[in-house]
């Protein structure tokens, strides 16, 4: 299960949206009393609800209401679409996305009508920051680009800067990052010019984001910092929680978990007294994951089962799934396997919930496509209908205007003819696309289905008969203790094999569950067998490094299974066999390309290495078992070379480049 990481990347809305404050709120609310019931009136209700979206949002409703009320009755679209796009803020702050919508939707109607850029631009902004949180990027970003190509018609230098930064976290989100780091850079550049302070809170924070992507971790808080102090001048508290919150999880990548704890406490009581219920499902199931890793298990489970409980009450299903893997991983560390059982089942339940979702929205998608599509063919039929009768008055016109009419009516239905069929022939491509792409995805979730399924399966009966089996010996052990040695220390045997068995079935599980492994993942496993490794055997210190440039790689589930096979088994003969002191595992990017690919071979080569100072030995004297022969048959498997150099007294080295 991939440990995760929250970021907060930040959005920014134009001028009349939620993120608009007011210094002098007070004066605003003593102009609205004492002016008449006017356009100005009109304009003053917008601008206290755009103040109140930020800092007492229950209040933003009602002066929006009543400023759309009297837009309405004065006959002042103006007025009637910046009140309607003030309640779309209100309910997006709310996380109430579908009734956001609507009014941005009413709100845009009657922008076109009296086209209005500096509606479109406002307008168009908000939609895309739903789109975003609603996971719809690719339809976010056309929207964006409207909101920019608006802004651009206004020359609006704040409002084209907001545009930047909200096309560049699309791309952030698209995994785009080098487009990512282009629009948030030039987004930053502007507001830098322009003294925006609002503004630059936002660059900083996305900004902050990318380094904390690129493990820059010290130049991410600085930026974060930032972004933090800007948040409390202006008083605005839930962008004051998130910026504390990244601060922590960049402190807990350095790490430095003191520090982190510190940070997550403080936005954990910001987001507490705000009533922010979907925040504090992520700060307390992070900070939760931030004290398993330092081991302090029963606050851990506390938090851990207090963010599952927010998660669970907003049906927020992406931080329940990662509650349910982080309670999972601390059960495993508690060595509770039942327990671990129970979340790894609520894990992969919600985990198919997701998948089920979304490939509901892909068919969903799909048949809208291919509805509109239908329907823009019958419409081009129409039109060939109407063009066959306006070619039925030309014939008749022929026989007045001669042969000279006649051809030039041959030649209008010759052409009229082409394009019909040239239309014909795109419809039936049309069609073809979209059968080969619905079987694509038929197929993909087939599969996906049948790994699930095998991996359920292997976990909840293979996993479960074998710790039965492993329990049953333990009491057999117990039972014959002192009645018969031999027998005894058989079964502990027996018992111990069981035991590896469940941790292997683990290992196969994981693997079976991911079509790709990251790099990310890969370290997490090995680091945690090295950790067992260490505990489990005295008097032997371990080294594992693995080089920056490999830390952003992704490997297939076979390469990554073997990779962790291969360091397991040389790791395990170095303390079986070799009686070494020191072992140390390297993983690095290497020039060295094996010989069956070095004709033309332009890819990348990984280099594995395990080395250990132990007892070594003569190849061709010993008698070959399969630990050598699993490294050399996995080896091949991933298409790489094993070299295994060793001296007797002079300590082992295996390597394997791939």
């Amino acid at each position: 299960m991939k440990k995760f990481i929250l970021l907060s990347f930040f959005l920014v809305a134009t001028i009349n949206t939620a993120q608009e404050t007011v210094k002098n709120i007070d004066s605003l609310l003593t102009a609205l009393v004492q002016t008449s019931s006017d356009t100005t009136k009109v304009i003053l209700y917008q601008k206290i609800a755009g103040h109140y979206n930020v800092t007492a949002l229950d209040s933003a409703k009602g002066f929006s209401l009543e400023g759309l009320r009297l837009a309405r009755k004065l006959n002042f679209p103006k007025g009637e679409w910046m009140n309607l796009n003030a309640l779309g803020n209100y309910y997006e702050r709310k996380t109430l996305y579908d009734s956001a919508m609507v009014h941005y939707n009413n709100a845009l109607k009657i922008i076109d009508k009296t086209n209005s850029d500096k509606g479109r631009a406002i307008v168009y902004n908000n939609i895309g920051m739903v789109d975003i949180r609603k996971g719809d990027y690719q339809k976010a970003l056309q929207v964006l680009f409207s909101a920019l190509r608006a802004e651009e018609n206004l020359k609006n230098r704040t409002g084209i800067a907001q545009s930047y930064n909200n096309i560049g976290v699309v791309h952030y989100y698209l995994q785009n990052y080098d487009k990512a780091t282009e629009y948030l850079l030039k987004a930053l550049d502007e507001q830098e010019q322009l003294g925006n302070i609002s503004g630059l809170q936002q660059g900083y924070n996305n900004v902050g984001a990318i380094f904390d992507y690129q493990q820059k971790y010290p130049e991410a808080i600085e930026i974060y910092q930032k972004a933090l102090d800007i948040s409390k001048d202006l008083g605005d508290r839930i962008l004051e929680a998130s910026n504390l919150a990244n601060i922590a999880l960049a402190y807990t990548k350095i790490p430095d978990f003191e520090k982190a704890d510190d940070f997550f406490q403080q936005s954990i009581t910001v987001r507490e007294a705000i009533g922010d219920k979907k925040g504090l499902a992520h700060s307390y199931t992070s900070y939760g994951e931030n004290l398993r890793l330092q081991k302090r298990y029963a606050l851990a489970k506390r938090y851990l089962e207090e963010g599952l409980q927010y998660a669970e009450e907003n049906k927020l299903k992406l931080s329940s799934k990662e509650a349910y893997s982080s309670l999972a991983e601390l059960a495993k560390d508690e060595e509770k396997p039942s327990v671990e059982a129970d979340y790894l089942r609520k894990y992969i339940a919600i985990n198919d919930s997701i998948l089920d979702e979304t490939k509901a929205k892909a068919i969903e998608e799909l048949e809208t496509k291919y509805e509109t599509e239908k329907k823009e063919n019958q419409i081009l039929q129409q039109r060939a209908q109407l063009a066959e009768k306006d070619l039925e008055v030309r014939r008749k016109n022929t026989l007045i205007y001669g042969g000279f009419g006649l051809a030039l009516l041959l030649g209008l239905l010759g052409y009229l003819f082409y394009n019909q069929q040239k239309l014909k022939n795109n419809q039936l491509k049309k069609e073809a696309e979209l059968q080969s792409a619905l079987s694509k995805i038929e197929t993909q979730n087939k599969l996906q289905e049948q790994r699930l399924r095998i991996s359920r399966d292997l976990h909840d009966n293979i996993g479960s008969q074998l710790t039965f089996v492993t329990s049953s010996i333990d009491n057999l052990k117990y039972a014959l203790e002192g009645s018969n040695e031999k027998v005894t220390q058989r079964l502990g045997y027996i018992s111990e094999f069981t035991t590896q068995t469940i941790y292997e079935l683990r290992d196969t599980i994981w693997a079976m569950n991911k079509t790709t492994i990251t790099s990310e993942d890969l370290q997490v496993r090995i680091a945690n067998f090295i950790e067992k490794a260490g505990k489990a055997t005295d008097g032997v210190s371990f080294v594992f490094n693995v080089g920056e440039e490999v830390s952003e790689k992704t490997f297939t589930s076979v390469q990554g299974m073997n990779m962790y096979r291969i360091i397991q088994e040389a790791v395990n003969n170095s303390l079986k066999y070799a009686n070494a002191k020191h072992i140390s595992v390297h993983l690095k990017k290497t020039d060295e390309i094996p010989e069956q690919e070095k004709a033309g071979s332009q890819t990348q080569q990984l280099k594995i290495q395990i080395e250990d100072d132990g007892v070594g030995f003569n190849e061709a004297t010993i008698e070959a078992g399969n630990g050598l022969a699993n490294i050399r048959k996995r080896t091949k498997d991933i298409k790489g070379v094993a070299t295994i150099v060793s001296e007797e007294h002079k300590g082992t080295i295996i390597t394997v480049v791939f």
